[in-house]
């Protein structure tokens, strides 16, 4: 009997049903009191509309019409009054003709009550509007014998009317229209006091419309306060249950949390809350993700102590293969200096296309990864990346590696074909393995950065241009990227004229200055994507990547006028220099890049020979040795 007590209090104060189930019950009893008042608003407001459309339709119009028909009532009387006044006979006839119009005006008014219609009020003498509005004619039977009472006795005044113009007209005594014309005030009269019987009749039935709407309004604003003050007091309860439903495990975890932030964490201390709902699965995933962190941080820990780049690679490929139970992966490293990719796990896939054709490695710029910094992803769109040679039919999961702002690697995930891989439960796998990979960036870039130290002797200290040591490590894969690319590359061998004049004469002070004015001037008038390499003293390499063929000679010459018309400030003044220039374009002129270099040399020299400060495309005929 306890336990069904205690099960029926449990969901009275929403204790085992989930959040969703809690604002759902809570959502739709709002929503019934407010369909309640809602209610009682509308069967209000349709009432008073109705009754409101009463008294504008009906009753307001009826009054209006009663109100113009006493007034043309005491125009004619003015007029009648007039006829026995007057002598004049046109004055008599005109008096008489606007009596008899505004009688003849006021029946038909008196008609339009009767049978409905539309009124216009204006006066006959001015022409004057006044107002416009349309009658609902009169249904009960007793205001209508009042109207047509009052339609009988005006028909009268004009017949009365009528006589006193023809007698006036004729010449009668004036004591007879005297006579005549009392008459016609005492028929006046009666006709008001009918008018004006009518008119209260409709002053009471306006009345009591009025007092109705004043009591079903009444009658609302209780019956809406009453509902209101209903749902604000359950809407209070039911929330202090939610709240403290929700707040009550809520707190368990804040001070578990906080008890784990108050010295050194101790990632084996669990929480412990006993609710059913998403609040306990919360809890739940909480401790699972204490696990996580505690197995991640102790991989850290592992591989800041590893001793290379490699053996990261190694230990972070077998991370996700046994312990994330990945079935194929993939990690490339980038090399932005050389501009390529290699497969770095599994060690023995270095150099051959696995899941990815061979130029994403060749170029990493093809990798779309690397281009966007974004993770890529095959499961809503199988084509997404074109150079993904596996079946299209396999999903597949791409994961930048992200190191001092840049992409340094790439994790690859393949799994099954569509409608065989469980979709939900890598994504569980993919979110556990970007874990991972954000605490191994830091390490790998640390790592990086020693390697960047290692890699920083390919650059000339006094121009910032690469050595020649930098072309020895990079040419064969930008020979590889013109072979594929079915391109020419450029060879420029650059040789600044006299310049050991210029040491002697100015210092080798002024000699640096010119050397790093030339190269330059050389980096702004080539591309970009160009290479300038300090070859040797004053000798420089220039590699016009992806070109024409025959397009180095007028870049060569763009370079040799730049030179030429360059000014370096000295002491006192400025100097000038000029440069000799001999190219040769690979593989046009030759298949093998060494001798294509050596051929750029021999162009050189022959400029040289020749005067200075020229360019010199080579021929074979400037080569008489067999071999270079």
């Amino acid at each position: 009997m306890s336990d069904i007590l205690k099960k029926i209090l449990n969901i009275l104060t929403f204790t085992d049903l989930s959040i969703r189930k809690k604002f759902l019950l809570f959502s739709l009893g709002s929503l019934f009191w407010l369909i309640v008042i809602s209610a009682i608003g509308l069967i209000t407001m349709f009432d008073m509309s109705a009754k409101s459309k009463m008294i504008v339709d009906v009753i307001e119009p009826q009054e209006k019409t009663i109100n113009i028909v006493l007034r043309k009532l005491r125009g004619a009387s003015i007029s009648a009054h007039k006829i026995a006044l007057y002598k004049n006979m046109e004055s008599v006839n005109n008096n008489y003709l606007n009596g008899k119009t505004r009688l003849e005006d006021s029946r038909s008014y008196l008609k339009i009550l009767l049978t409905g219609g539309h009124i216009n009020d204006y006066s006959r003498g001015t022409g004057q509007f006044y107002n416009e509005f349309i009658v609902v004619p009169i249904k009960d039977a007793e205001k209508r014998k009042f109207i047509e009472d009052v339609i009988v006795k005006a028909d009268q005044l004009e017949e009365i009317l009528t006589e006193m113009a023809e007698k006036r007209l004729s010449g009668t005594n004036v004591d007879v229209l005297i006579e005549r014309l009392a008459d016609y005030d005492l028929l006046t009269r009666d006709t008001v006091i009918v008018l004006n019987e009518y008119a209260i009749s409709i002053g009471k039935e306006l009345g009591t419309f009025t007092s109705i709407i004043k009591s079903r309004f009444n009658i609302a604003i209780v019956l809406i306060s009453l509902a209101f003050g209903i749902a604000a007091i359950l809407c209070g309860i039911f929330g202090m249950l939610i709240s403290y439903a929700l707040a009550k495990p809520i707190k368990a975890i804040i001070g578990q949390i906080k008890a784990l932030s108050s010295g050194e964490i101790d990632l084996t201390k669990k929480l412990d809350v006993a609710s059913k709902d998403e609040i306990g699965t919360l809890s739940n995933e909480f401790n699972k993700l204490m696990d996580t962190i505690e197995h991640v941080t102790s991989f850290k820990k592992i591989i800041e102590e590893d001793e290379s780049i490699e053996d990261i690679y190694m230990r972070f490929g077998k991370i996700f293969i046994d312990d994330l139970d990945f079935g194929n992966c993939v990690i490339y490293e980038v090399s932005n200096s050389k501009n390529n990719m290699r497969i770095m796990y599994p060690p023995e896939a270095e150099g051959i296309e696995l899941y990815c054709k061979r130029d994403v490695q060749l170029d990493c710029e093809l990798c779309r990864v690397k281009r966007t910094g974004h993770m890529v992803s095959s499961e809503d769109y199988p084509n997404i990346c074109k150079y993904y040679i596996d079946d299209v039919n396999n999903i597949h999961w791409c994961i930048p590696i992200m190191i001092g702002g840049n992409v340094g690697g790439v994790v690859q995930f393949v799994c099954g074909k569509r409608g065989v891989c469980d979709i939900n439960d890598i994504r569980k796998k993919i979110s556990r393995a970007k874990q991972y990979i954000t605490d191994v960036q830091p390490v790998l870039e640390a790592k990086h950065l020693m390697k960047t130290l290692k890699e920083s002797s390919f650059k000339d200290a006094l121009t910032g241009l690469y050595n020649r040591r930098f072309l020895e490590e990079s040419f064969e894969n930008l020979v590889a990227g013109v072979l594929r690319r079915g391109t020419t590359l450029g060879l420029l061998m650059c040789d600044l004229d006299f310049f050991k004049q210029t040491n002697d004469v100015y210092g080798h002070d002024v000699g640096d200055m010119v050397l790093k004015e030339a190269a330059s001037n050389m980096k702004k008038s080539v591309r970009a994507s160009d290479l300038v390499i300090r070859f040797g003293g004053e000798e420089f390499l220039i590699l016009l990547i992806d070109i024409k063929q025959g397009d180095s000679l007028g870049v060569a010459e763009k370079i040799r006028e730049t030179i030429e018309e360059s000014k370096v400030k000295i002491a006192g003044g400025f100097i000038q220099k000029t440069i000799s220039i001999g190219a040769c374009e690979f593989p046009a002129d030759t298949q093998n890049f060494w001798e294509a270099i050596k051929f750029a040399d021999v162009a050189l020299y022959k400029a040289k020979e020749m005067g200075r400060n020229k360019v010199l495309k080579f021929t074979m005929d400037m080569w008489s040795e067999e071999k270079y």
